[in-house]
């Protein structure tokens, strides 16, 4: 995540890219074996309370080469248990169930597609990866800089980090993140509802109900039920991710192309709002807790950061409540639709907010009220910049979008 890239020459970039491979019995017995260790490694850290990483590969250490692997899978093993420890939460003993591996990048060797990784001293296992143009771009650049590699049964993710170059932005991009579309505004006017992302709320709602059938054919066969949930489950992953990526790669080509930083709100504290108890059916909590505003942002940040695009998160608290063009405080009228009285205009709510967002001049959340970090006398929203000024036409008719 990039908050204060206008200030620095350079982002620091990372992407995932997940290689196919088909799997073998050595393979099976090293997942075992590794997910042992991190189960392990995970008792140590709850016996004995570790105060670091390190403390907690000392506590382990003997006990985990036991296992006979090679010691790089100790060292990745505490980390993973580590990790795990300090997000616990509750009195139950977590457990690691799917199978994986992780090791770090001094441990494997990557010679072009053939993939080498150690079982024990000089020991090791050889791995064919299936390419396509999209992964021969990261394997053949030899710019790009291989950080660590996880192994699952179906694919092996290699991380590549890199150094881009932050360019000067000419102008910005806001962006308004809502359940069934995703408002975009610009500088140069742009303006345009992505209404795909309104499809994942359908999918979501398919394999709710989709689930729900399963539970009541199956009954208490748990195996099958957990077969069908796992295979179902994934289809709507991969049709969920497939639309949020149409989306966010429109949205940081546009912003490439046309030298614009983003900025999106802040957005915090929305599960804790449609929680069993709140007064909310369970349909509607249901549709709420599965909102992929989350994904859509950390889509949107990784990209932007890959080709250099400065992007901001900025406090939510205002930008549906005035009116972008003079700061008048709006009136709600039906339909999603907001009316300001001094500048005689009606707005979308969503585009609205969407232009307070791109207007915002302090690019990094405010203190909110309350806080220790000194008095304000405004009502704790993002300031107008002047974001109007040598811009002769803010219709929404351009780029093709009807005027509300």
């Amino acid at each position: 995540m990039v908050k204060e890239t206008s200030r620095r020459a350079t982002i620091a970039a990372t992407k995932t890219v997940s290689f196919p491979y088909f799997s073998s019995e050595e393979l099976a017995l090293l997942f075992e074996g590794f997910g042992g260790m991190c189960n392990e490694a995970l008792r140590i850290a709850i016996r004995e309370a570790p105060t670091s990483r390190f403390h907690l590969i000392e506590l382990a250490y003997d006990r985990l080469k036991t296992y006979g692997l090679h010691s790089h899978y100790v060292l990745s093993a505490c980390e993973i248990a580590y990790s795990i420890y300090k997000k616990k939460k509750g009195k139950s003993i977590p457990v690691i169930r799917r199978p994986f591996i992780k090791l770090d990048n001094q441990s494997y060797q990557l010679n072009h597609l053939l993939l080498r990784i150690p079982t024990g001293p000089r020991k090791y296992i050889f791995i064919i990866l299936y390419d396509s143009d999209y992964h021969l771009a990261f394997i053949d650049n030899p710019t790009l800089k291989r950080g660590s590699v996880t192994i699952t049964p179906g694919t092996v993710n290699i991380t590549f980090s890199k150094e881009t170059q932050a360019f000067e932005p000419l102008g910005s991009m806001g962006i308004d993140t809502n359940e069934k579309n995703v408002t975009v505004s610009a500088t140069d006017g742009y303006c345009c509802q992505f209404r795909e992302i309104g499809e994942v709320v359908e999918i979501k709602e398919n394999y709710r109900e989709i689930r729900a059938r399963i539970s009541r054919m199956i009954g208490d066969d748990r195996r099958v039920a957990k077969d069908l949930l796992a295979k179902y489950g994934k289809r709507e992953r991969n049709r969920t991710v497939t639309r949020v990526h149409n989306i966010t790669k429109q949205i940081t080509g546009y912003a490439k192309e046309h030298h614009y930083n983003i900025k999106m709100e802040k957005l915090t504290g929305i599960r804790r709002l449609y929680r069993k108890g709140n007064g909310q059916g369970k349909s509607f909590r249901g549709r709420m807790n599965t909102w992929v505003f989350g994904m859509f942002q950390r889509q949107v940040m990784y990209k932007a950061e890959w080709e250099g695009i400065p992007t901001y998160l900025i406090n939510p608290r205002g930008t549906s409540q005035k009116c972008p063009d003079c700061g008048s405080r709006v009136v709600r009228l039906a339909g999603r639709r907001l009316f300001c009285p001094t500048c005689d205009n009606t707005w979308d709510r969503d585009v609205l907010a969407s232009r307070n967002v791109m207007a915002c001049v302090v690019p990094q959340v405010r203190p909110s009220r309350g806080s220790d970090e000194g008095e304000r006398d405004d009502d704790g929203s993002n300031p107008p910049s002047r974001w109007r000024e040598g811009v002769t036409n803010w219709s929404l008719q351009a780029k093709g979008f009807p005027e509300p």
